[in-house]
């Protein structure tokens, strides 16, 4: 909002400057024309002292406008102009006060040749510092610009002033100290411009002052030499423009905040290099003619100007040498990050595996070969059970961990002809070649799993499911030629295909698509299954232990509820839920785990009851949907209320939205009882299933649970922020209460508390945890979350509509 203002306010200030500047030159020249001699010495060295005062004025207004390097760089300029004012000063004193001709050299001339020292200093400063590879050429711009320019001074005017300069070895060095400090002075100008595309008027009005300067001096030190220089002659005018364009120049800048000094350029772009590299060579090639326009109207060339013309050449020949470097370096590291670019195309950037599309491309060019010389090609295509419950709990930097450690462990059990890929997730790809049995290959994969892995400090037990197809061999010239690209998909579809079967099936075995059959086949792995008889006997001894994850109130950051999990070690390995729930339903033991932990849970609400003295805490269990046709759940769940003493909606049902569409009316039935009971439902990862909106308006729910999907991405990603609002908003004309999951960033938080959700859950807040972790926590009924996470004011949150009643009522 402030930046088209301030621009406009830069340009008229600067704009005022210039035109300031220009009627002080149109006065200072009018009344030089016009009055007589004296008098208009006068005005001649008055005028100019009073430019050099107002450029350094200028100049100070830059430097108080930035800050840093860049604010030394303008003081320097400023000193640099008053020093030269302070000269004229003393100058104007010996003409105008004591009438007598200024000494040469004099105090006057320890202020002008101050100027070029400090100007110096304020060029160096303003330039963008330099580093880097292009380091020694910039060292070599700066002697061919120098030695250009100092060769061009000599022919020019410096062997004039050398000569003419009498026999006083002092006033022959003040008298070429001007054309060499002016040399100096346009060499850096010439490689800042040369470097730089950064405020290009600055530049402009800076470099055009110095070659203004550069002028003046040149001529005032020949005229000196010869004796002929007059105060006010048309000598002055580039002092007076120089003074002017400083000044301006520092009226332009802009005002900055107090920050570092300035990072080295990394480099031009193509159009500005191409730039930067002609530019050194306009001073040389300016040279070149001097020295031939010397040379045809008879003048001998001279010791110094020949050896100036050897050092140029010997220069600009180590100057190309150092661009030819320099480019076949480019070369190198372009071919470098082609190589980089190719890798990163075709390779997984975790796990350093082949991707998706070089598995293709392999599985293709392996059926192109097959269709040659006839040989089978087979492909396992391999998902981790229960992996997304490793991200769950323990984080995805975690679950990547796991994925590396996994990818090493496939790896080690295949051949060195084998291809083994990540195609994205947990998902894995094996291409088998020259033969070799699939099945086989596969088993060995599954074995390679059986061993726990270490995460984060924890022992985690892993497996995988693992569909297996194969293209068998064909009759030479049966298939087309080259067509192994689209046959590939199709061999890789065949095998997820298969894996998805065993996944339905109970997973952690191996699984074949058959092609006569058009359906997958399942075959069990040549290992036995322990797991299934060991989690039956530990659900029937309650060996299965609810752990608690909190779920807070975002606002005042206290627990509202606590959600209980299953948790199952066997010897002395964490069992995932993803793998042992499946077990549990293979076996039909679902109501059992629902039954333990209600039990549990229920028990420890009770003694949480007694420890805080209140009933608001809630605890919510997850219930397989299919339960909910179960016409006798509501008569057990009455009874285990009443028995812990628990108050009304102390207890909250989770079920998935398949609960909706699993016989619908002996479900609807189900839940009217429980809550008439007083028995809390929430409907748990809404949003990702597939029941309509008509339905879920009839379905005595109270609460929704926003998947983590829906969340992962809220506090950067707009459009993800934009649907989450539209969810809660339904949420709320529904009259529902809502609890957001995977709340794992601060940022989610914020943007969760700012939209209005009710409840939030997550590892932010608390990883699950057993209730003897838990109760200090839970007795203590404070805030959870650190005082910096806390919302300011309890009004940042919308409120719920009356009558809502959830989690938290």
């Amino acid at each position: 909002m402030t930046a088209l203002p301030t621009a406009r306010l830069l340009r008229s200030s600067g704009a005022a400057a210039g035109l300031g500047a220009a009627v002080a030159l149109l006065v200072i020249g009018g009344l030089g024309a016009a009055l007589p001699r004296e008098p208009a010495q006068l005005v001649a060295n008055v005028g100019v002292l009073v430019l050099a005062l107002g450029g350094g004025l200028g100049c100070l207004r830059g430097a108080l406008r930035t800050a840093g390097r860049i604010r030394r760089g303008w003081l320097a300029l400023a000193i640099a102009c008053w020093s030269w004012g302070a000269g004229q000063a003393v100058w104007t004193l010996y003409e105008e006060v004591l009438r007598v001709a200024s000494p040469y050299p004099s105090l006057a001339d320890v202020g002008f040749l101050g100027f070029a020292v400090a100007a110096f200093t304020g060029l160096v400063c303003l330039a963008p510092p330099g580093a880097g590879p292009g380091t020694w050429r910039r060292v070599l711009d700066a002697l061919i610009v120098g030695c250009a320019i100092g060769l061009l001074a000599w022919v020019i005017a410096l062997e004039s002033i050398i000569s003419g300069a009498g026999g006083s070895p002092l006033t022959a060095a003040v008298s070429i100290a001007y054309p060499l400090a002016d040399v100096v002075l346009l060499t850096v100008t010439v490689l800042t411009v040369a470097q730089t595309r950064d405020d290009p008027l600055r530049w402009g009005l800076l470099g055009a002052g110095v070659v203004a300067m550069a002028a003046s001096d040149t001529a005032f030190a020949y005229q000196v030499a010869e004796g002929t220089y007059l105060t006010g002659t048309i000598v002055e005018w580039g002092w007076r423009f120089a003074f002017c364009l400083f000044g301006v120049a520092g009226m332009f800048v802009r005002r900055t905040q107090a920050v570092p000094d300035p990072m080295p350029v990394p480099g031009l772009g193509s159009r500005g290099a191409t730039s930067a590299g002609m530019l050194p060579y306009l001073p040389l090639t300016a040279a070149v003619v001097g020295v031939g326009i010397r040379s045809m109207s008879g003048h001998g060339l001279g010791i110094v100007v020949m050896l100036l013309v050897v050092v140029l050449v010997l220069l600009v020949l180590l100057r190309q040498y150092v661009t030819v470097l320099e480019n076949q370096q480019l070369t190198r590291t372009v071919e470098q990050r082609e190589v980089q670019l190719h890798h990163l195309a075709f390779h997984d950037g975790l796990t350093g595996l082949a991707n998706r599309a070089l598995f293709l491309d392999r599985l293709g060019h392996a059926l192109d070969l097959a269709a040659r010389s006839p040989q089978p090609v087979s492909v396992a295509f391999i998902d981790l059970d229960g992996f997304k419950a490793v991200n769950d709990t323990l984080g995805h930097a975690a679950g990547d961990v796991l994925l590396v450690q996994v990818a090493d462990r496939l790896h080690a059990a295949l051949r060195a002809s084998d291809t083994l890929a990540r195609l994205g997730g947990d998902e894995f790809a094996v291409l088998v070649e020259q033969g070799a049995d699939p099945r086989r290959v596969a088993n060995r994969l599954l074995e390679a799993m059986q061993e726990p892995f270490h995460v984060a400090e924890r022992t985690i037990a892993m497996s995988a499911s693992i569909g297996v197809a194969t293209q068998e061999p064909q009759p030479i010239g049966a298939t087309e030629a080259g067509a192994g690209a689209a046959r590939a998909g199709v061999l890789l579809h065949r095998a997820d295909v298969a894996m998805y079967a065993v996944k339905t099936a109970g997973k952690g075995e191996v699984g074949t698509h058959s092609v006569a059959a058009d359906t997958p086949g399942r075959h069990a792995a040549d290992r036995s299954r322990p797991l299934h008889g060991a989690f039956a006997s530990a659900l029937e001894h309650g060996e299965v232990q609810a752990h608690y994850q909190p779920v807070v109130d975002p606002v005042t950051g206290r627990i509202a509820a606590l959600e209980a999990l299953a948790r199952w070690t066997h010897e002395g390995v964490e069992i995932p839920p993803a793998t042992f729930v499946p077990i549990c339903e293979s076996l039909g033991l679902s109501e059992q785990l629902t039954a333990l932990m209600l039990e549990q849970s229920c028990a420890q609400l009770a003694r949480w009851n007694a420890g805080t003295g209140h009933r608001r805490l809630r605890v919510a269990v997850n219930v397989n949907p299919m339960e909910f046709s179960d016409t006798a759940m509501p008569d057990r769940i009455a009874h285990l209320l009443d028995v812990n003493g628990l108050g009304p909606g102390q207890l909250a049902l989770e079920m998935t939205e398949i609960a909706l569409n699993n016989r619908p009316d002996t479900a609807l039935d189900v839940m009217a009882r429980l809550r008439a009971l007083g028995v809390r439902l929430a409907l748990d990862d809404f949003g990702t299933g597939y029941s309509t909106l008509s339905r879920l308006a009839r379905t005595p729910v109270d609460t929704v649970k926003i998947d983590q999907f829906f969340v992962a991405h809220i506090d950067h990603d707009e459009q993800q922020r934009q649907f989450l609002r539209g969810l809660l908003d339904l949420t709320r004309h529904l009259r529902l209460r809502s609890v957001a999951e995977g709340v794992e960033r601060p940022g989610q938080l914020h943007e969760l508390r700012h939209q209005g959700c009710d409840l939030v859950q997550g590892h932010l807040l608390g990883r699950p945890a057993t209730a003897a972790q838990l109760t200090p926590l839970v007795l203590a009924d404070g805030p959870v979350l650190p005082q910096h996470l806390l919302a300011s004011t309890p009004a940042t949150a919308t409120p719920a509509p009356l009558g809502v009643s959830g989690f938290a009522s």
